[in-house]
């Protein structure tokens, strides 16, 4: 038996339901999704299901082996957080990334019941299967007047290019200086001037969680159309509109830069796409990587 854990909000279960649909299709076995998480986390809703054409099999909590039972010492927050310290008081039989969000090949092919946890934030997990991943995340029928007639807008422009700005979260992280997530500016006046330089034509189609933001502080050289919808999901339907994407370092971001249908698009990255001197294979090879900050 082969089970996955699914956690956190939709751009984090997209990259997760990518994987199991990998496992499955690398090992042959089904794979089973655990969804306890959201029981003990109400601010996060799963939400595949009810935004895609995809079917999840789930297993209960009480179905799953007790094999897979996570180490009583993982809730003690002193072990937990010195890990290294108490690897033999933590040891259990789930199978983790060793190095969040770096692509492990041996991780698609393990033999056996096994049971899956991580966010798995790679391309090369599922590239074999790109096509199949991206039907299963077509959206269901938008029944949004207003949704509708902005994505046909969008549309109608001759070379619609999306700039994707992440505020949320990574605002209040920055302010207590936890990490700084935030792209700088700069970033967004590069890769808009690299995109305005490739596609004279382009007309920039900007979406924000802070669309307020958006109107008073993207400063870049050309005009720019706000289309944020103020649903996450629903950005990403508008921003797969486009033919080209400016990204943030966000999951949603990435998702809608990844389900663009056009095989020519050019796709900018922020890099670093998470905190400095971290590795991750988050960005695809075929995406151009702009630092973001000066």
């Amino acid at each position: 038996m082969k089970i996955v854990r699914l956690v956190g909000r939709l751009g984090n279960q997209m990259f997760i339901y990518a994987f199991a649909r990998a496992i499955e299709y690398y090992t042959g076995e089904k794979v089973y999704f655990d969804i306890s998480f959201y029981e003990t986390h109400p601010h996060d809703t799963l939400e595949l299901e009810n935004i895609f054409e995809l079917q999840l099999d789930i297993i209960s909590k009480k179905d799953i082996p007790k094999k897979f039972a996570r180490s009583p010492f993982a809730g003690v927050p002193f072990i937990a957080n010195h890990k290294k310290i108490f690897k033999l008081l933590l040891k259990d039989n789930i199978t983790r990334e060793k190095h969040p969000n770096k692509f492990q090949p041996n991780l698609l092919t393990v033999k056996g019941d096994a049971y899956f946890d991580g966010y798995f934030q790679c391309e090369k997990y599922f590239k074999d299967i790109e096509e199949d991943i991206k039907k299963a995340f077509t959206f269901k029928a938008v029944n949004n007047a207003e949704l509708i007639k902005k994505r046909e807008e969008i549309e109608e422009y001759e070379c619609p290019v999306f700039i994707n700005v992440r505020r949320g979260d990574y605002v209040t992280l920055a302010q207590k200086n936890v990490v700084n997530w935030l792209c700088d500016m700069s970033y967004y006046q590069k890769a808009a001037r690299f995109m305005k330089e490739k596609f004279p034509n382009c007309t920039f189609i900007a979406v924000s969680d802070e669309p307020q933001w958006l109107k008073e502080n993207l400063k870049i050289d050309y005009p720019f159309e706000i289309y944020s919808s103020n649903t996450p999901y629903w950005d990403i339907y508008l921003l797969q509109a486009c033919k080209h994407g400016i990204c943030a370092n966000s999951s949603y971001s990435w998702w809608a830069a990844w389900l663009i249908d056009n095989k020519d698009k050019v796709i900018i990255a922020p890099d670093p796409w998470l905190q400095y001197g971290r590795d991750v294979d988050i960005i695809p090879d075929n995406w151009i990587k702009f630092p973001r900050t000066d």
